[in-house]
């Protein structure tokens, strides 16, 4: 069975550990000079929030539930609005007057319109926060994001872009975080060994007997990882960006693969012009998920749903309507893969 996830840590990366990387290889992918490392992506929006002096927050609707975490953590308010997987122009207006923040999440590596939010958030003089959580590398006009607002933040979390664990901060302004802990040598530990495990997990051949085990791993509610990033963890994700280009232009040969296959075949989310997407995930929509899902397993295919992402609001119609049909599949995988998958959806379409 071909699973819907892929990593990308190497053993090599975890031995590269040990050893002092250069850190300005984040410079191709991220434009600030202000760069503070985290814990986690989430404990780096929290960090960002308690730096603002207003309390209200806009939130999308749609997004991975731990940005909402973030936002109560920090004691602040979420103000939601309306959005599907890329957030609408038009949705993000109706309430810039109401908040002193405006959160831009980048769902599964797809971009939203940035030069007309920049522009709006301009006009009512609201900070914004880009969520690079899933689009390091991911670009706007030809020009990167995590650069268009005041504050971003970026995830390197075990199944992200570039996978292990910890997150970033960038900003055009120097930041004073509140103090905290260095993580725990027992966390470290745990991402070390499945980082290690994780290609003999995911292999087709024993897929089928470890699938339940690693998507309880990934789709469960993880701590909040308010910690310093140790040395060891920010060099693993450093030597990982050194092929990071060769990672990025996989998943994007593969995503054009995809787009040109399943168009008029089946609904899938397509980026919006201008944008060059990072492509984590290809991100379909189906009504009957479910079913959808049991007749690909018995091709020996499986598309993920995405509990992590939810509708965050019980009242936004838009949000409610996309969490029960988005299905994803990895983008970084061989290409013999990525035309299985397609292959598979075709038959049972």
């Amino acid at each position: 069975m071909i699973s819907q996830q892929s990593l990308t840590p190497r053993i090599s990366d975890l031995f590269q550990g040990f050893s002092t990387q250069n850190k300005y290889i984040l410079r191709k992918y991220i434009s600030y000079n202000y760069i503070i490392w985290t814990g986690s992506g989430r404990e780096a929006l929290r960090q960002i929030l308690l730096q603002l002096d207003g309390e209200n927050i806009a939130v999308p609707g749609y997004t991975c539930h731990v940005v909402l975490d973030a936002v109560e953590r920090a004691a602040k308010k979420p103000i939601f609005y309306d959005s599907s997987v890329i957030a609408e122009v038009k949705d993000i207006e109706k309430i810039l007057s109401k908040v002193d923040a405006l959160i831009i999440s980048y769902n599964f590596g797809l971009i939203p319109n940035l030069e007309k939010i920049t522009s709006l958030c301009k006009k009512y003089n609201v900070i914004l926060i880009e969520d690079c959580a899933q689009a390091l590398g991911a670009k706007y006009n030809q020009k990167l994001v995590g650069s268009f607002g005041d504050y971003a933040f970026y995830s390197f979390g075990i199944s992200k872009n570039v996978g292990f664990c910890g997150g970033l901060i960038t900003s055009k302004n120097k930041l004073i975080l509140q103090k905290t802990r260095i993580m725990p040598f027992s966390d470290l530990m745990d991402t070390i060994v499945k980082s290690s495990v994780h290609s003999f997990f995911f292999h087709s051949f024993v897929y089928k007997y470890t699938k339940k085990y690693l998507q309880e791993e990934l789709e469960k509610n993880p701590p909040p990882l308010a910690y310093k990033l140790p040395a060891y963890a920010k060099n693993v994700i450093l030597h990982q960006c050194k092929r990071y280009h060769h990672i990025l232009k996989r998943r994007q040969r593969n995503a054009r693969y995809c787009i040109r296959e399943l168009e008029g075949v089946i609904d899938f989310v397509k980026p919006l012009e201008n944008s060059n997407p990072s492509w984590l995930y290809f991100v379909v929509k189906t009504n009957g998920a479910g079913n959808f899902i049991k007749k690909l397993v018995k091709e020996g295919i499986e598309l993920g749903e995405m509990h992590t992402f939810q509708a965050l609001s019980s009242d936004l119609p838009k949000s409610l309507d996309i969490e029960n049909k988005v299905l994803t599949f990895a983008l970084y995988r061989k290409f013999s893969e990525v035309k299985r998958i397609v292959s598979a959806i075709k038959k049972i379409t």
